[in-house]
């Protein structure tokens, strides 16, 4: 597509990319197809809740995901700058669907960095989980901040200031706090994933985690570890159904010890003869006795 293509179109946006990640103008693949894939997605959903259709698994109205999709157009150095545009022909003809889900996710970002209180109306569970998996991947040691400007909104940033004040916006019905224990098994460590399972007791869970803790994620591998976050509920609210982790810890295990040094601890020695037993102190021997012979009826 050229520049006269996607001008034409009434609608183009770019996003800045800063941090380490982009230094040289260039950007990870891995880490441009999760940013891409999230930011597509949160727009799809904003779009679904202007337009008042309820958010659910399974596919969504294909006339709503058109109306919001967008195209790679460009890459400019200097940081990372991605260029995108509408897709080509609009699914509904003069439809501004795109462009009032661009301007409810730039006013409502910018409402919640300023209070995490202020939260828009069109800003579901489902809107706030997927900006947190965006913003999950920002950090010091990768892409610090997302810059965001277009043809139809205020400017707005993608930026750990963001992903903070979206961690303290008030739980959903359908999900809580949680903290689960159990063995850290099949971590996915690509950045367009970050994906593990802990397997408890009751089950396995499948958890995800922002790049902010990865390394400790990577450390913890094949350990007994305790893990806390914010759960996804199945709709029975009784089972997880998504855990993403905030924080996780090994427990480590205690070395196992020999019975003398347990002995020693205990101040414990040898019997060497029965008689030991017969001068032993007998405080409450009597009442554990009385207390047997009250459970058999009285000594029957």
């Amino acid at each position: 597509m050229t520049s006269e293509d996607a001008a034409g179109n009434g609608f183009d946006a770019i996003l800045h990319a800063s941090g380490p990640a982009t230094e040289g103008g260039r950007i990870p693949l891995a880490e441009l197809a999760r940013v891409a894939s999230e930011f597509q997605a949160t727009l799809e959903r904003l779009a679904l809740s202007i337009n008042g259709t309820l958010i659910k698994t399974g596919r969504r109205p294909r006339e709503i995901v058109d109306a919001v999709r967008l195209d790679f157009v460009g890459f400019e150095p200097g940081s990372a700058i991605l260029k995108v545009s509408r897709t080509g022909q609009g699914s509904l003809t003069g439809d501004r669907l795109l462009e009032d889900s661009f301007r409810v996710l730039a006013n409502g970002i910018r409402s919640i960095q300023e209070s995490a209180e202020h939260i828009p109306r069109e800003f579901t569970p489902q809107v706030i989980n997927g900006l947190r998996s965006l913003t999950g991947g920002i950090g010091a040691r990768g892409i610090t901040r997302i810059r965001v400007t277009s043809s139809s909104a205020p400017e707005f940033e993608f930026n750990a200031e963001l992903r903070r004040a979206l961690r303290e916006i008030e739980l959903s019905l359908v999900e809580s706090e949680a903290t689960v224990v159990g063995r850290l098994q099949m971590g996915d460590f690509s950045p367009a994933s970050l994906l593990c399972r802990i397997d408890t007791y009751a089950g396995s869970i499948q958890c995800a985690f922002g790049a902010e803790i990865r390394d400790k994620v990577l450390d913890c591998m094949d350990q007994l570890v305790m893990a806390q976050g914010i759960a996804e509920m199945q709709p029975d609210e009784s089972t997880i159904r998504m855990l993403r982790i905030s924080e996780i810890e090994s427990i480590s295990a205690r070395p196992a010890q020999r019975l003398s040094q347990l002995a020693g601890e205990q101040q414990i020695g040898p019997v060497d003869s029965i008689d030991v037993f017969a001068t032993a102190p007998s405080d409450g021997v009597e009442d554990f006795l009385a207390a047997i012979a009250s459970a058999r009826g009285g000594g029957r």
